[in-house]
Parts: C-alpha cells; sequence; structure tokens
C-alpha cells in the first residue's frame, strides 16, 4: 500500500536559504519563496526571482448541479482573472475572463490574512483568506455582457480541524527550487444570481475547494491535473486532487490526494492520457490500484495566448468521472457522483 509522510507545519517554507520539502498537515506559517537561495546555478537578486514565481489562488465550487471555477493568477510575464461556471442541469455556461499585465496581483507571504482582488469598472472577483479567523470568502460582480449574463455572488467557506480536510506539500523541481500548494476540501454557503436566477449554495451538496499555489517552474511547462468533488450516497463531501507534473522523484513527491469528510489520505503519482484527445474520455491511473478513473468531459473551455514574452496553450473542461478511488484505508470510493474540472496545459513564461 502506498505510503507518503505526513508532516507537522513548519513556521516558514524557507529556512536558512533552503526548502522545507515534504507533505504537511497544514499551511507553512509563511510561504517565503523569495527568501530561497540560488534557485538557478547562480545567485539571482530577488526581482528576478519575483519574476520567475508563478503565483496563484483559485476556488472550485460546487452543488449538484452547479460547477464554478474562479482563479486569480500572476506567471509575471502575463496575469489572469477568471471566473467560470457551469449549469450540469440545463448544460449551459457562463463567466468572464480577463487577460492582464504581469505583477498584476500581489499575493504576499502568508495564506492567513491574503488579501486579494481583480476590480475595474465592469467586474469583481476578490479573496479574503482568514484562517486564524475560521473563514474564506469569495466575492463576485459582473455587470452583463453580449457573452455572460450578470453575476453576483459571495460565497463562505469554514476553516477548521472538525470541518475542513487540507493538505499542503513543498516538492522539489531541481536545483534549489520548488512548487508549493495547499489544497483543502470545505463546506460551502452561499448564492449567485445568474442574470435574473438565483443559485443556492446552502445544502449539504455545496463545497468548495481552496488552491493556494506558488511555484519556479521551468520556462517550458507542462502538465496534467483533475479535481473532483462531491456529496457521496453515504453523505460526506468526498473528493480527490491528481495531477502529473515536472516534480522530480513522484513516488516520493506528490501532492495527489483524496479528502474523505475532514481526513486526507496521500495517493500515489498517476498519468493521464486521453486516446481521443482532450474532449473525449481521459483515463487518470495509477500502478498501486489506488486511481482508476475516466473522466468525461461536458463543455469545452480553452485559453490561447501567443505573446513575445509568453504562450499559453490551455484546455480546461467541466465534466463528470465514472470509476474509483481507494482511500488509505483500502475503502474504495465509486466516483459516479463525482463532478469537477480538468486541465491539460502548456505554458511558455
Amino acid at each position: 500500500m502506498y505510503e507518503r509522510p505526513v508532516l507537522d507545519p513548519l513556521p516558514a517554507i524557507v529556512s536558512e536559504g533552503r526548502f522545507a520539502y515534504g507533505t504537511f498537515a497544514k499551511p507553512f506559517g509563511r510561504t517565503n519563496m523569495l527568501d530561497v537561495e540560488r534557485p538557478y546555478h547562480h545567485a539571482v537578486p530577488r526581482f528576478i526571482k519575483r519574476f520567475r514565481l508563478k503565483e496563484w489562488v483559485a476556488f472550485y465550487l460546487g452543488s449538484s448541479r452547479y460547477i464554478l471555477m474562479t482563479a486569480l493568477y500572476d506567471a509575471k510575464s502575463a496575469a489572469l482573472a477568471l471566473f467560470q461556471g457551469y449549469d450540469r442541469e440545463t448544460r449551459k455556461s457562463f463567466g468572464f475572463r480577463r487577460i492582464l499585465p504581469g505583477g498584476f496581483f500581489r499575493f504576499g507571504p502568508s495564506l492567513d490574512g491574503c488579501k486579494v482582488a481583480y476590480r475595474s469598472r465592469r467586474d469583481l472577483l476578490a479573496y479574503d483568506l482568514d484562517l486564524s479567523g475560521g473563514s474564506l470568502r469569495v466575492r463576485v460582480d459582473h455587470r452583463r455582457t453580449r457573452t455572460c449574463p450578470a453575476l453576483e455572488g459571495e460565497f463562505t467557506l469554514p476553516w477548521n480541524d472538525r470541518q475542513t480536510a487540507m493538505q499542503t506539500v513543498c516538492l522539489p523541481l531541481g536545483l534549489n527550487r520548488a512548487m508549493y500548494s495547499t489544497k483543502a476540501l470545505c463546506p460551502m454557503g452561499g448564492a449567485l444570481l445568474i442574470g435574473g436566477e438565483t443559485a443556492d449554495f446552502s445544502g449539504p451538496d455545496s463545497m468548495g475547494i481552496l488552491d493556494d499555489h506558488k511555484g519556479y517552474y521551468p520556462y517550458r511547462l507542462r502538465y496534467d491535473w483533475v479535481i473532483g468533488f462531491g456529496q457521496d450516497p453515504k453523505g460526506r463531501r468526498v473528493g480527490f486532487n491528481l495531477t502529473d507534473n515536472p516534480v522530480k522523484d513522484p513516488e516520493r513527491n506528490s501532492e495527489n490526494c483524496m479528502w474523505v469528510g475532514g481526513r486526507t489520505f496521500p495517493l500515489p503519482p498517476v498519468k493521464v492520457t486521453r486516446p481521443r484527445g482532450v474532449y473525449e474520455d481521459w483515463v487518470i491511473q495509477d500502478t498501486e490500484g489506488r486511481v482508476d478513473l475516466t473522466f468525461h468531459p461536458e463543455t469545452r473551455f480553452d485559453i490561447r495566448l501567443n505573446l513575445l514574452a509568453a504562450q499559453a496553450d490551455y484546455s480546461g473542461p467541466f465534466g463528470s468521472f465514472k470509476g474509483f478511488v481507494r482511500s488509505g484505508e483500502g475503502e474504495k470510493i465509486d466516483a459516479s457522483w463525482v463532478y469537477g474540472i480538468g486541465e491539460k496545459k502548456y505554458l511558455r513564461a
């Protein structure tokens, strides 16, 4: 049976110029990625490290009817504010995206107390992460456009040991470079006004996942990723995070995990294959018999960007799953009621 040690949280991700690698039960006190020494072959000034550090905060929110994805993403050569939703009942998508100049967002060295937002005359997308106060808040406000109805909503997710299943990782990318991620599955309350219709997110099937992420990724980055969540037949919140990314020694260094209620179980590395392309079924499997999934895309969502300093080729469909995932206790959990998001990403930046 695959195992990966889960360590106690540390005050900082970088100490004496070096990263603290591993899987941790809770977030670091400070994700001080810019304090690392010699992330490349030679010492580089702090502004170079800042420019190479890709950062984002995202939320994946949903109920049995709706799936929502929202992200504030900064690759330093370009930035993105995104809110995308999908109504599984009507099979309609809605949302907006804004491509912004790089360096637009300031995320800060601590997840606790992080406040970051995109504001314009037409749009608002704001996060308020108060871990010590026990809550995460997401707000969105969008004036109607030709391609998207008016949107107005607020969502609150509790942050505590009883309700929140969380995992933090710091994983090596080579030399003294690393990627960091905190992901957590929480119950959720709130509502979203979509045009003239209110989508309610106050039931036990409503939940959300926080994704806080930073990384000294290579100039050319490719990865595959899926995330799924939902309420199982026993009434539990269940979800999983599965990725195939460029970390070193993925048997030991992985962010793959599943959540059952308030508990987190590490999962082994996986491979994602798409025999018939991005918008046909994806196959996600490991070699341990813990993960055997098929992801079925139900929407089309692409971002194509080609600038002098950056290129992005991104596909991120919403969809459903079949197959199973086994918890660390050996429980085989049917994924046929799970909804989620897949990503196929190439980034040159």
